[in-house]
């Protein structure tokens, strides 16, 4: 009888706990590798005094320290502190795999602790390293041997240095998906990544960048390449373009690429392009610099072989079903971005899944002629599915409008944002000619080739953002601009046709900003409303 109530005491004092007390050890491992997961997700890899806080899990009762201290995933992702406390954590770890990210900064005191952790270089599954100018030798040799189990390898070097091990990893690092060099002048070429998913090249200083040829030669072993970042990494490929190895290079084939970068000049970007085969749905960005030899309206070329991606069958165009809006921002150097998602404003900085194709063009002032470039590159691409056109500080010709809205006939939606408001003039039904061009079988003219028929003709949206008009007065802007009675008097001729006009935060020369939503259609505009009463 004493024993049943020793035993049914013991059952209540258990449930008495607090659920979390109770839970199964998998469950509380999982908790604890999360902690010690975000940890290392987190933190920027400077070495730190003080263990940090997901540690404290072993402090908490004996049951969790036996969790603790039996699990040895939890002790893997390896911090720099003291040295006795980063040997207690590769002593816990026992022969599990390590994660290290290390931001050394310019602090020796650091540095035996650091090499002590990289003696571990043959269990290291990822490895992210800032190493400063004075240590990159002690640091770079510990990358020698081999690293059976090394999937994950980042370095940013301050100081490029030229003395890498001849051979980094023995030559085999096996298991190496990714692999991201900033301001390094590893040699590619000493050792083999035919398991490679992902590779970043980043700024490279010019005595240490590759030649196209010598980074074909290398990316040909890499076959699963999912991603590929190479920021200004290569050099310039003029001479290789002229070579007869150009003429008669056999593509590499990128079956999985999903996503490509390439900021290079624009003789790099070509000829990269042009000795791989992509499939349709990778996104590309690239990021062009003008080169003083090479003429920049060879990025009509650059378009047409985005236009001809190998996965596809011959002579189709780049699939217009997967563009349905373009941003345009002339500010700077021009950028264009399609993206795959309607009426999707937002892509101005970002470059994701939805976007298919992202170019930014580094022109040199002699070369910034926005209706070269809109003719060059257009000229060269279908985007009849393109409904919305976003153009950043756009500009003023009339001339870049028809062709623009020519190349862009299904457009049904147009937002301008900040600058002055161009002559869009082109929308007016009047003045229409045919002795500039010719019309397509259909009647409708593209491009330079005609203005013989009414330009986006489906356009219901108007949206302009932070516009400045031109007051009807005499008054000097910076730049050219056109009054609000000129923009009105243009939509009231598309008779038959109605639309939307939003005006947010628009101004009339100096005046203050004003808020002003407009219909049109039957030859009339219809004020719906408007912030303020400005003389036209």
């Amino acid at each position: 009888m004493k024993q049943k109530s020793v035993f049914s005491s013991l059952h209540a004092s258990t449930n008495a706990h607090p659920f979390i007390f109770r839970l199964p050890t998998e469950i509380l491992e999982d908790i604890f590798i999360q902690c010690a997961s975000d940890y290392h997700c987190e933190h920027d890899g400077r070495p730190r005094s003080a263990a940090p806080s997901w540690v404290n899990v072993s402090y908490v009762c004996h049951r969790w320290r036996n969790v603790a201290l039996n699990c040895a995933t939890i002790w893997t992702y390896v911090f720099i502190t003291s040295q006795r406390w980063t040997e207690e954590l590769l002593a816990r770890s026992r022969q599990a795999s390590l994660k290290i990210r290390i931001w050394l900064l310019d602090e020796s005191r650091w540095l035996n602790t650091v090499e002590k952790v990289m003696d571990h270089l043959e269990r290291i599954q990822e490895l992210r390293l800032d190493v400063p100018a004075p240590y990159n030798q002690q640091v770079l040799s510990k990358l020698s041997s081999r690293a059976p189990r090394l999937q994950n390898l980042e370095i940013t070097l301050e100081d490029p240095s030229p003395e890498w091990p001849s051979l980094p990893f023995d030559g085999v690092p096996p298991a190496l998906h990714t692999l991201e060099l900033t301001d390094c002048s590893v040699p590619l070429s000493s050792f083999k990544l035919n398991a490679l998913t992902t590779l970043g090249l980043h700024y490279v200083p010019d005595q240490f960048k590759q030649n196209i040829e010598e980074f074909l030669a290398v990316m040909g072993y890499m076959k699963d390449l999912k991603h590929l970042y190479l920021d200004q990494a290569l050099a310039s490929a003029t001479g290789f373009l002229s070579s007869a190895v150009f003429r008669t290079f056999e593509k590499i084939d990128l079956p999985h690429l999903a996503r490509l970068l390439i900021g290079a000049p624009l003789s790099t970007s070509l000829a990269l392009l042009s000795c791989v085969n992509i499939p349709l749905e990778t996104s590309v960005k690239l990021e062009c610099d003008s080169e003083p030899d090479f003429p920049f309206d060879n990025h009509a070329l650059l378009c047409s072989l985005l236009t001809r991606k190998c996965s596809m069958a011959k002579g189709h165009a780049l699939s217009s079903s997967t563009i349905l809006t373009l941003v345009i921002n002339i500010f700077s150097a021009p950028t264009l971005t399609f993206s795959a998602y309607e009426r999707d404003f937002t892509v101005v900085s970002d470059w994701d899944s939805n976007v298919p194709l992202q170019i930014d063009l580094n022109l040199s002032e002699d070369d910034l002629d926005e209706d070269r470039i809109t003719s060059n590159i257009f000229c060269s691409m279908s985007f009849s599915n393109v409904g919305s056109l976003f153009i950043i500080r756009p500009p003023f010709s009339p001339a870049f409008w028809r062709r623009m809205l020519g190349y862009f006939q299904d457009v049904r939606c147009i937002r301008l944002y900040a600058g002055n408001m161009p002559d869009l003039s082109v929308l007016s039904l009047t003045g229409l000619t045919t002795d500039e061009g010719v019309q397509n079988q259909d009647g409708l003219a593209t491009g330079d080739r005609g203005q013989s028929h009414i330009l986006a003709p489906r356009l219901e949206e108007l949206v302009l953002d932070r516009i400045i008009f031109l007051p009807e007065r005499d008054y000097d802007l910076p730049e050219l601009a056109i009054t609000r009675r000129s923009l009105l008097d243009s939509l009231s001729t598309r008779r038959g046709m109605h639309g939307r006009l939003t005006m947010t935060q628009c101004a009339i020369g100096n005046s203050d900003r004003f808020d002003s939503v407009m219909v049109w259609g039957d030859g009339k505009i219809h004020v719906i409303c408007d912030s303020e009463n400005n003389e036209e």
